[in-house]
């Protein structure tokens, strides 16, 4: 049977629609970003050093969706400033980032 809702466009997909996500791939060492968890929501850039690696790459706003395909979506800032330290030795480190269309 149809639904009323067939019609309409899901809202993670219109969520979806609204952001680009981009993965940036960063070598050992110190990143050079605060993120922080406002509201308890999900994690965001919250300052970035320009000498950073990722100053060409990462913006203030941009949400952390994953450090190396584990989804940092449900963690604080606590934990993921730990998740990315764990993993700072590594040779590179997979992030995958959101970024809302209108602010490219």
């Amino acid at each position: 049977r149809d639904s009323v809702f067939d019609d309409d466009v899901s809202f993670e997909q219109q969520f979806t629609e609204m952001e680009d996500r981009f993965e940036v791939v960063a070598p050992a060492g110190k990143l050079g970003m605060v993120i922080d968890t406002p509201s308890g929501g999900m994690p965001v850039v919250h300052a970035i050093k320009d000498t950073s690696i990722l100053a060409d790459q990462v913006m203030v706003g941009d949400r952390l969706i994953s450090v190396d395909d584990e989804d940092t979506t449900g963690f604080t800032a606590m934990q993921v400033s730990k998740l990315i330290s764990q993993k700072v030795h590594q040779p590179t480190r997979t992030l995958m980032f959101s970024r809302t269309k209108a602010r490219k």
